[in-house]
């Protein structure tokens, strides 16, 4: 089982300017993490990297397809650190890096040092940064309807959805019918009326319509 350890490194990549001079002095001053600052203008080596890191990217200075690029060698590390973007425009395309499972949080143009590191503090504790309006565009893009249940689903009993789960892990009459303390003969009957209640003529179609029908069962036990 894999550790999920705190970060204890901040990485901003950006211009060497003023403003990120400053953002990295005080970022440093209020999280309890180690703060270092890139050039971005220098060639990168996400690969050498700490895993607990969290990754700033400056969208005024890195474009989004290098914010891709990056975020691509990022996701080779066995550890992936979490990646915000800040500097940025509402409705740029770095907005498009929602998408990436590693990337916690944007901070926008104007955004105060303050409300970046309280933001910063909140992905730290396990959450996410972003506005409830890219929240809400991202939801209605990607959300769909789950594929609608068969009627058939429903006419199963309890002990014909065991022993079609157990057939579609792979599970031969005599191993069900040992799992489930029952003679291979009633195993053989459960399976003749679930045929027909599914509307299959043999064995593997019946696995390959369990194997796509019956992940909404996972709740039922196998006794």
């Amino acid at each position: 089982m894999d550790i999920v350890r705190p970060a204890n490194r901040l990485i901003l990549l950006g211009q060497k300017n003023i403003q990120n001079s400053l953002l990295v002095g005080f970022l440093h001053q209020r999280l309890p993490l180690e703060c270092e600052m890139l050039d971005s203008s220098l060639e990168l080596h996400p690969d050498t990297w700490p895993s607990q890191s969290v990754i700033c990217l400056d969208g005024a200075s890195i474009r989004a397809e290098r914010c891709t690029q990056i975020l691509e060698q990022i996701q080779q590390k066995e550890s992936n650190p979490q990646v915000v973007v800040y500097n940025l425009d509402p409705g740029s395309p770095h907005e498009q890096l929602i998408q990436w499972p590693e990337v916690c949080g944007f901070f926008y143009k104007g955004a105060s040092q303050s409300h970046m590191s309280k933001g910063i503090m909140s992905i730290l504790s396990g959450e996410v940064w972003f506005s409830r309006r890219l929240l809400n565009t991202f939801m209605s893009r990607f959300r769909r309807a789950p594929a609608r249940t068969p009627p058939a689903l429903y006419s199963l009993t309890k002990r014909e959805k065991q022993i079609l789960h157990l057939s579609a892990s792979g599970a031969k009459n005599a191993e069900i019918a040992d799992r489930l303390n029952v003679s291979t003969h009633t195993v053989k009957t459960h399976m003749y009326n679930l045929f027909k209640k599914i509307n299959v003529s043999n064995r593997i179609q019946a696995i390959n319509w369990a194997k796509e029908h019956l992940p909404s069962l996972e709740s039922e036990l196998v006794d």
